[in-house]
């Protein structure tokens, strides 16, 4: 397992915006946040590169005397580090349902964020795994109803989307839905069943189509569809792709297949593939066959303390070859961004073409979503070249 280590501190400050507040005042500060949309962001004196921002939970049951909640935490993509939960623990006004919490956060973030409100203070439990604990503790978190923007699912639940002034726009997303056809069906893959989605984009040719394998399908054609965000290949000049969805079967089973199995490899590409040939039209062109995932599709930490091969060495002793990679992380996925830069110095340094971007957010699917475009619009070269 990747061994967890503490992320970079953040500044918890007060803001008058906050401080100011009577319990009177609360009911009309509600109504200008419903307005004004959530978070409250200004400007950090203290750090240029920087923002303050407010999140605030209303709580539903009332003040402290109604209520049974005694405790409100912010879960927020790569500010919180739940080995620093103190840090990311809101504050009630006495005598009002309003907690919040003044957070220093950098001017690029863009990051899921939800509440989780409690009755017991979160500690950690000495003898259950930190991850384990922490989905325990998701179960009751909430979105924010005071964002403006669309809730998502990320991992366990709704979450709602935080967007700091400098944070890059995104080319590639769109809540839209995709103008093609999108077929659900079944597959018998690497000796499991599975659900398979294939969607073909209007502009697609009759045969000899680049294909998109898309792992942890179910994400993509279902919690966060991108066939919209396909479809906007074709606009930009970009050859269209047929892409297959392929959905992974359980924690267990998706840790083995994704962890640099030999099997799964090898049924992606002598059974996935010529089944997409033959009844899809996909090309049988390497340079048109693209694969593609997130998160544990690329954990160049693997296999940690445990069995396994990593990439890096797998990398080291390959033949040169010309394939071509695509690789993203985000500067707060702190324990994940030294080991991509190795694999991206190890890939450049063997002859590979590789594209490589960081971005300032955390292990985040509201990241995921753009750059798994970016990167297939990377790979597919232009018609009007």
């Amino acid at each position: 397992m990747l061994q967890r280590v503490p992320g970079p501190e953040r500044r918890v400050v007060r803001v008058r915006s906050i401080d100011d507040l009577t319990r009177d005042g609360v009911p009309a500060f509600w109504d200008r946040l419903a307005a004004a949309g959530s978070p409250l962001i200004e400007p950090d004196g203290a750090d240029p590169g920087c923002v303050i921002a407010t999140f605030c939970w209303r709580d539903p049951d009332g003040d402290e005397r109604t209520s049974r909640t005694r405790h409100v935490y912010l879960d927020a993509n790569g500010i919180t580090d739940r080995s620093r939960l103190e840090q990311a623990a809101l504050s009630r006004l006495p005598g009002t349902d309003l907690w919040s919490l003044s957070i220093e956060v950098p001017e690029k973030w863009r990051g899921a964020y939800r509440f989780i409100p409690r009755m017991e203070p979160a500690t950690v439990p000495g003898d259950t795994p930190g991850w384990q604990w922490w989905r325990s503790v998701l179960a009751d978190a909430q979105s924010d109803p005071f964002n403006p923007l669309p809730t998502r699912v990320v991992q366990i639940g709704d979450s709602s989307e935080a967007v700091m002034p400098a944070a890059p726009v995104q080319l590639w997303w769109t809540d839209r839905p995709g103008r093609g056809v999108l077929h659900e069906t079944t597959f018998t893959l690497s000796g499991t069943r599975r659900s398979v989605w294939v969607y073909e984009p209007p502009g697609l040719t009759a045969r000899n189509r680049p294909v998109v394998v898309v792992l942890d399908g179910r994400t993509w054609a279902a919690d966060l569809p991108i066939a919209g965000s396909v479809d906007a290949l074709a606009r930009t000049g970009h050859r269209v792709p047929l892409v297959v969805m392929v959905a992974s079967v359980g924690p267990e089973l998706r840790s083995e297949e994704l962890g640099c199995s030999a099997a799964f490899a090898s049924g992606l590409a002598g059974e996935l593939l010529p089944w997409l040939r033959r009844e899809w039209g996909a090309t049988d062109d390497s340079a048109s066959t693209i694969v593609a995932g997130c998160s544990l599709s690329g954990s160049f930490w693997w296999p940690g303390s445990g069995p396994g091969v990593p990439f890096q060495h797998r990398v080291r002793v390959a033949a040169p070859s010309n394939s071509r990679f695509s690789v993203e992380v985000g500067t707060l996925e702190w324990m994940l961004v030294e080991p991509n830069r190795e694999v991206r110095d190890l890939l450049v340094g063997t002859g590979h073409d590789v594209r490589y971007r960081e971005f300032c957010g955390g292990h985040d699917v509201l990241h995921w979503r753009d750059g798994l475009i970016a990167g297939v619009a990377s790979m597919l070269e232009r018609t009007d070249r």
